[in-house]
């Protein structure tokens, strides 16, 4: 029996034309109807292709682009969305999204949902790509554009900031201001946010001939709330002699850092300076205001979209990786 459009509605308890918007990406829709949505879509193993022919559905798919995101709320992602949907309508596409909580196994799920239904390409912002997400990719030959690393496959182009060289300029700030006990609250993964910007601040600490102590960094994961906790953990680790300043992988850990330094009789940067990532909004909202590695997602977003349309065309991409440049912003909770 075919599944429409129709049964993948009433499996999700939506109307026909809120899962038009979900594929289509057209007008806002929350986290927890998209999720429905899409799981109606993998549960069915639904490959018939989301066609115009379907009643009130999205358009064919020969206009549609696919990106893969852990979350999408409040974040760079954000300003990442932008430039991609800009871009794509300036040529003609259609954007749906798949969020995947940041598990391999959403990735490799979507991965799979979105080359059934036919998409023309996708732009992915995940974990590192492994083997299992490149035999999906070759399985149903989807031009693919990798977001946040350099792409392990050179069929396969790349975007993103450069996070190691970042990352090692702005601890080198902090130490040329005479910090020599510097933490860090990093990513649980060994991706971006875990790794890249971790080896950026332990090369910093090294050339510094600084020792990279243990008890001063701590995992985290990527809300205000991970990061006051990584906080707490860190200071109980520490034993009492907390580093002088902490550089963090997000801003969103770096101002729950600050949160649990402020509530806990810390004066900012006066005890403990604190060094963000992303040049968030958010960064320059909070009081003291957060020094950050700023950068524009937006130009991520446009340029990913750009390789991503030259591949669907056939066109050769070059160069295959590209960084959109970063700069220091200086501000209160460093001086």
């Amino acid at each position: 029996m075919k599944i429409t459009i129709n049964d993948i509605a009433k499996m999700a308890g939506v109307s026909i034309s809120t899962v038009s918007r979900v594929v289509n990406n057209s007008k806002p829709v929350n986290d927890d109807v998209r999720r429905r949505v899409m799981s109606a879509i993998k549960e069915t193993n639904y490959r018939g292709g989301l066609t115009s022919s379907d009643a009130a559905g999205p358009k064919a798919d020969s206009s549609l682009i696919g990106v893969i995101l852990p979350h999408n709320s409040n974040t760079v992602l954000d300003d990442f969305n932008t430039g991609i949907n800009h871009v794509a309508d300036l040529y003609g596409y259609d954007v749906t999204v798949g969020l995947t909580d940041a598990t391999v196994d959403n990735e490799l799920g979507y991965l799979r949902l979105f080359g059934g239904i036919g998409l023309q390409g996708i732009i992915f912002a995940g974990s590192p790509l492994n083997e299992r997400h490149l035999e999906i990719i070759r399985e149903f030959k989807l031009p693919c554009v990798v977001v946040g690393e350099i792409s392990p496959d050179p069929s396969i182009p790349s975007v993103h900031v450069d996070n190691i060289t970042a990352s090692f300029e702005a601890v080198m700030y902090l130490i040329q201001k005479g910090h020599r006990r510097i933490g860090m609250i990093r990513g649980k993964d060994e991706g971006v946010v875990g790794g890249h910007r971790f080896e950026g601040y332990a090369r910093a600490l090294s050339e510094a001939g600084l020792e990279l102590n243990e008890q001063w960094i701590a995992e985290s994961g990527m809300s205000v709330e991970d990061g006051m906790e990584a906080m707490s953990r860190l200071e109980e680790s520490s034993g009492g002699k907390l580093p002088t300043a902490v550089f963090c992988s997000t801003d969103w850990m770096a101002i729950g850092a600050m949160n649990y330094l402020l509530d806990h009789g810390y004066k900012v940067p006066e005890d403990v300076a604190v060094f963000g990532f992303d040049g968030s909004f958010m960064s320059s909202v909070v009081r003291p205001q957060l020094s950050t590695v700023s950068y524009s997602a937006t130009e991520i977003g446009m340029t990913a979209t750009r390789k991503l349309i030259k591949l669907i065309k056939g066109e050769q991409v070059q160069p295959p990786h590209t960084n959109v440049t970063h700069h220091l912003t200086l501000r209160g909770s460093t001086r």
